[in-house]
């Protein structure tokens, strides 16, 4: 039986502890999901993704480390009466948000469950869906499920190396809706009812459904027959508590995924150090074969409560199934004496019974002697065996760590510049001749040995232990042979500790003042960048004045031109220096070196001051050029449109011309212009007038011409008439009378 094997938990997701439905399937299911009443995006797809450690070993070498994805299978499975029902993670839940409108609204269950043991990954699929599917089934609602992969913590040790640390655990979130699930014309319909948790007891019963209580034994007792069906018998797993299964041992509290990280950190935990102490009850437990008596007077889930509903019989119960352990109350009982104490005598004995009860007396005493003295010898060995493991592991760990350190000289040596060639040859030599390993073996050997002695007193031989103590005499040679070899390692490796230690102290504060260098080299380029940046802008100021005739003094252009320059010799000296600096190992910083940086910080400051008055004053240049610019470019702008329009107007009128011609950029004003403007209006119209007097004019003295020419051309039509009837008078003949009577 792995009855280490079994955890299921049951946990309501209530709006009364600031739970969110719609956050839990988002984590459950490693999805993006939207809270439609919130607002709130709940993101969890980085749980669905494989992660990218980037590690460092013990030598420095850098390393990757893939971490496959928590989430490894998702599911949404409703009720089989319900039919196949089209249903969306998101609007689902997002359904349940809507419809649980009281403050303190339960909005679902999760039931979280852990493999066992022997389960394999689509045997995790197959048990979690039939076991959520049954769920739905009998409950009417849909269930989200999601298998996780064990949590991945990564745990950072001094600056650079980190381990990473997997618990052991596969496990799957089961998330039970608080209503029923129905089909729908739309697709699917939430029924009205309250959660099916909070159901009366007579409803309970008239569903099918058990008590409160045993309904909650009968999601635990589901799970673990589900499980044994794909495991083999020595794995298969029990619901039932220690004490329900009459094993004598004490239960432990659950340390949970937070708790877990704090233990990693070095924080304390009572939850932990609880836990280990049960670990020691137990291991006493077990090491003198003691029984637990269970004080299980009143015990509730030994009682048996059925009642038949229609038809059906169920397990009801008012009372939670399980009965509280109080430590108090448990008390160990020694399970078998060894030796049965002689029979009291009375005065009816024989003889011949008092010779046998003496003989008995003194075999028992024999026997319980015997006993005692390889009791006594296995003691000793178990002694010497702990003294020389415990000797053992310490000079294993010192070794460790030396070969630790031969192993880094070489980064020490890069790190300082101090060459640790020659002790780093003589602490390997030293090393060589430490044997930790092989003895470790031997003890490990030697304790299985002991500990056969104990469970079968015919091997314990003398000839046996005779051989053990031999062993254990070679070991015992060899590990004071490891302690005088460490006697000269040990200082030879403490010094090339101490003298790294005492360089890199040298160095920390010259390095910490080249980091702050490093800081203010970037602000120079900073600088370098804006003043190229604030360049352009005085080019472009400047050239603006040009165009609207403010300035045409290269002077002025040329002395804020010279603030925008960056002097890149001195720069690059100065980087230089720095860069020279940077690569002075902690065995070349000396009075020099700390007297040549103090003196590039200075200058560093000094042209990092400099530079940045320049800036000021470029700036307050180009700001007062550009609201220069702002000001009179309309004016400008406007003296040339006024010119552009009415140019022919205005030459008419020298002493106007030259004045708009002749007038600087920075003596226009609003007044001055509007001056102009109805000078040049009022000229206008006098030019229009006179151009329409001269027009009229011009008009009447076409006029005057063309009437001359008709009276002209009249005059001429009526002497041509007159001609041509004089002519026509001469050419008529005579008169003739003439008969015309037949």
């Amino acid at each position: 039986m792995n009855n280490k094997g079994f955890h299921l938990s049951v946990s309501a997701v209530s709006k009364a502890k600031n739970h969110s439905v719609v956050a839990k399937s988002a984590y459950n299911s490693g999805s993006k999901l939207v809270d439609e009443q919130s607002g709130v995006v709940h993101d969890y797809t980085s749980k669905a993704k494989d992660k990218i450690l980037n590690l460092v070993d013990s030598d420095g070498t850098k390393y990757t480390q893939v971490i496959e994805k928590n989430v490894v299978h998702t599911a949404l499975l409703t009720p089989t009466l319900a039919g196949d029902l089209a249903v969306t993670r998101e609007g689902f839940w997002n359904d349940i948000e809507r419809i649980e409108t009281r403050k303190n609204a339960q909005l679902g269950t999760e039931i979280d469950v852990m493999f066992p043991d022997g389960i394999t990954a689509d045997q995790r699929i197959v048990l979690a869906e039939c076991y959520a599917q049954t769920l739905s089934d009998r409950y009417n609602v849909l269930v989200d499920v999601a298998i996780h992969r064990p949590h991945s913590h990564e745990k950072h040790v001094g600056e650079v190396e980190v381990v990473e640390l997997t618990s052991r655990n596969f496990h799957a979130h089961i998330l039970l809706s608080s209503r029923e699930i129905v089909a729908d014309v739309k697709g699917y319909a939430l029924s009205a009812r309250k959660n099916w948790l909070q159901w009366s007891t007579e409803e309970r019963l008239s569903k099918g459904l058990n008590g409160r209580g045993d309904e909650l034994k009968y999601q635990r007792t589901l799970w673990a027959d589900m499980a044994n069906e794909l495991l083999p018998e020595n794995k298969t797993i029990s619901e039932k508590s220690y004490r329900e299964l009459g094993i004598s041992r004490l239960p432990k509290m659950k340390l949970g995924k937070s708790l877990y990280k704090d233990i990693l950190k070095g924080n304390r935990s009572v939850i932990h150090e609880y836990n280990e102490t049960i670990d020691e009850i137990n291991a006493y437990i077990e090491k003198n074969g003691l029984v637990i008596e269970y004080d299980d007077k009143g015990r509730i889930d030994l009682e048996s409560n059925e009642q038949e509903v229609n038809g059906v019989t169920i397990h009801y119960k008012k009372r939670k199934p399980f009965a509280r352990i109080e430590l108090s109350n448990i008390r160990f009982v020694d399970p078998a004496a060894e030796l049965e104490p002689a029979i009291p005598k009375n005065k009816n004995q024989t003889h011949s019974d008092a010779a046998n009860d003496h003989a008995l007396d003194e075999l028992l005493a024999i026997s319980a002697n015997f006993v005692s003295q390889k009791k006594m010898v296995r003691s000793a060995l178990f002694s010497t065996i702990d003294a020389l493991h415990e000797e053992l592991a310490h000079q294993s760990k010192q070794i460790i760590t030396i070969d630790k350190n031969i192993k880094s000289t070489q980064r020490f040596t890069e790190e300082v510049g101090q060459d640790f060639s020659e002790p780093r040859q003589k602490m390997i030599e030293l090393a060589r001749k430490i044997h930790t390993k092989e003895q470790s073996e031997a003890l490990k050997t030697a304790l299985v040995l002991v500990d056969q002695f104990r469970q079968d007193d015919t091997l314990q031989t003398g000839r046996a232990v005779s051989r053990l103590e031999e062993q254990l005499s070679q070991i015992d040679k060899t590990v004071l042979n490891n302690k005088a070899v460490l006697k000269k390692l040990i200082p030879l490796n403490n010094r090339v500790i101490d003298d790294h230690k005492a360089l890199k102290a040298t160095l920390k504060p010259f390095a910490a003042t080249l980091n702050k260098l490093a800081t203010d080299f970037k602000a120079l380029d900073e600088i370098d960048v804006e003043k190229s940046d604030l360049s352009l802008q005085w080019d472009q100021a400047f050239s603006d004045l040009q165009d609207i005739d403010v300035t045409n003094n290269m002077d002025t252009y040329h002395k804020f031109a010279a603030f925008a320059d960056l002097d890149v010799e001195r720069f690059k000296y100065l980087q230089k220096e720095r860069e020279v600096l940077s690569t002075l190992k902690a065995v070349e910083i000396n009075a020099d070196a700390d007297t040549r940086l103090t003196a590039l910080a200075a200058d560093v400051k000094a042209f990092k001051t400099t530079n940045n008055e320049d800036i000021k004053q470029l700036k307050q240049q180009i700001n007062t050029s550009k609201k220069t610019y702002q000001r009179l470019s309309p004016f400008y702008e406007q003296r040339i449109a006024l010119l552009d329009q009415s140019e022919a107007v205005i030459v008419q009128d020298d002493d106007l011309y030259d004045e708009i011609i002749s007038t600087k950029t920075t003596q226009l004003n609003a007044d001055r212009l509007e001056d102009w403007r109805s000078r040049t209006m009022a000229l206008q119209y006098q030019l229009n007038k006179a151009h329409e007097q001269a027009k009229l004019k011009k008009e009447a003295e076409r006029a005057r011409e063309e009437a001359l020419i008709r009276r002209r051309e009249t005059l001429q039509q009526r002497r041509q008439q007159r001609h041509l009837l004089s002519v026509s008078e001469s050419m008529r003949p005579k008169h003739i009378e003439i008969d015309l009577t037949i």
